[in-house]
């Protein structure tokens, strides 16, 4: 395996801390967001971050110049986090049973995802070529979704068989924050590899990554029948195959393997193209919602002179501009969301204290005659609004963009990676209800991982990067 990797450090090859802490990672980020494994989460996160502590320590105490501020910084917007959910919770708890509650677990299990993501950052940087590991986890969990999918879909006859809450995921947005980040996670890392002109490397990178994101779009389409998914992926293809087309034909001269990973290269960009275009075009059939989004959104964003968003099944649901009933996705989504930026957020400047359910408190109290089925506004960065107010929204939302800021101008081997990975982010948890438990335990651990891929080492060989000066030897 080390000799497939090419990992040609010899201390990289005898840390094994390092490896195990991969291979926690993978394990981790395959499981997270599936059901029934709370104890396996919680051992290998107890056990990672042991022995992250340890790893942190011998960076610390063996790398002796001085990481420049600003490379520090979404972790100290992360770790100022932590300490406003605490004071929130000495000072302005207003349900200090619900608070203390996810102090201990979400909260708790976050801060111990931060160290392991840290630490396996740091491991990464010894061993970049073995990024790929990272993401076998998560292919692991749609293989198994896939396992389940077969079955349902003989039995229905039929490739389409959405089972929201029969399959491996918590729902089907759990399938959207697993599949999203590996999406951004592959597209990252392929965008690295070839930046890099590694283009045996990026051969198998790029294939690996458009079997996995095929899987992942199948998946989207006749499984999960998402539509969010399919418009991140959309996205995030979009702008890799941008780039890869920019830095495969930027190079002046090829010969030898550069020429035949270069024509691979764009199998891989015909590819995913292809299979995008193909599975977009499949679930615009089997969901409608896609062809009323700009008209149902025009009638949800006007929160105050449509107020069925309060209580629909009583009210109804109103009329977009062709005259049809708008649809019921499109408007809760945003309906929902909008009140609770215009609404909700300046009445409770500082949230309420909960991830799990602010919206629905605050609507309950505000409107009592609303309906019983409100779980969340559908967007994790206005839920994280409500339950810590413009500080913690700030906090946690500002981590991700300094990333993206330090991505642009950064010179890490991953810099792509953290760009992609934290762009996604962003996107996914603005039209995601991920804002409580396992999502935000893993949105910690993706900040930190990313913070220690972005410290800035030099390399001088931009083909072996064995040149690198790398304070981790």
């Amino acid at each position: 395996m080390l000799k497939f990797l090419n990992v040609n450090d010899k201390d990289a090859k005898r840390d094994v801390l390092g490896w195990i802490l991969i291979f926690i990672s993978s394990v981790l980020l395959g499981i997270w967001a599936v059901k029934g494994t709370i104890a396996l989460r919680n051992t290998l996160l107890g056990i990672g971050a042991l022995i992250s502590i340890k790893y942190i320590y011998q960076f610390l105490k063996n790398y002796h110049e001085k990481i420049p501020l600003k490379f520090w910084m979404p972790l100290i917007l992360l770790g100022l986090m932590f300490c406003w959910v605490i004071t929130h919770y000495v000072f302005f708890s207003r349900f200090p049973g619900l608070q203390f509650h996810e102090l201990t677990s979400t909260w708790l299990r976050g801060g111990l995802a931060v160290m392991l993501g840290l630490a396996t950052g740091l491991a990464l940087q010894k061993r970049p070529h073995a990024m790929s590991l990272l993401w076998l986890g998560m292919v692991a969990s749609f293989g198994y979704l896939f396992y389940q999918y077969i079955p349902k879909a003989m039995a229905a006859s039929s490739l389409f068989a959405p089972d929201y809450f029969n399959y491996i995921f918590y729902g089907k947005i759990s399938g959207v924050l697993a599949g999203t980040i590996l999406i951004a996670g592959l597209c990252g890392a392929l965008a690295d590899t070839v930046r890099r002109e590694q283009w045996l490397l990026a051969v198998f990178v790029g294939l690996f990554c458009l079997v996995a994101v095929a899987a992942v779009l199948y998946g989207y389409v006749f499984i999960l029948d998402t539509r969010n998914g399919i418009a991140l992926a959309v996205i995030l293809l979009s702008i890799l195959c941008f780039k890869l087309m920019w830095d495969v034909f930027k190079v002046p001269r090829f010969g030898g393997i550069a020429s035949k990973g270069r024509a691979i290269l764009i199998f891989v960009v015909i590819g995913l193209v292809t299979t995008l275009t193909w599975l977009g075009a499949e679930h615009a059939q089997h969901n409608r919602g896609w062809f009323s989004v700009w008209e149902d959104a025009q009638v949800a964003v006007q929160v105050e002179k449509y107020p069925q968003w309060q209580n629909p099944q009583e009210m109804g649901y109103p009329k977009n501009a062709s005259g049809q009933t708008v649809n019921i996705n499109n408007y809760e989504r945003i309906a929902w969301g909008v009140a609770g930026l215009q609404i909700f957020m300046p009445e409770n400047p500082l949230g309420v204290g909960v991830l799990k359910g602010p919206f629905t408190f605050l609507l309950y109290e505000k409107y009592p005659h609303s309906g019983q089925n409100m779980p969340s506004t559908h967007s994790a960065w206005v839920e994280i609004g409500l339950a810590y107010g413009y500080p913690g929204l700030f906090l946690m939302l500002g981590s991700l963009i300094a990333i993206v800021f330090l991505s642009l101008g950064s010179k890490s081997l991953f810099k792509d990676l953290a760009s992609f990975l934290s762009l996604g982010l962003i996107m996914l948890y603005t039209v995601g209800e991920l804002s409580n438990q396992h999502a935000i335990e893993i949105l910690c651990y993706l900040i930190a991982l990313m913070v220690a891929l972005l410290l800035s080492y030099e390399y001088k060989d931009s083909d072996t990067m064995r040149g690198r000066s790398n304070p981790l030897k």
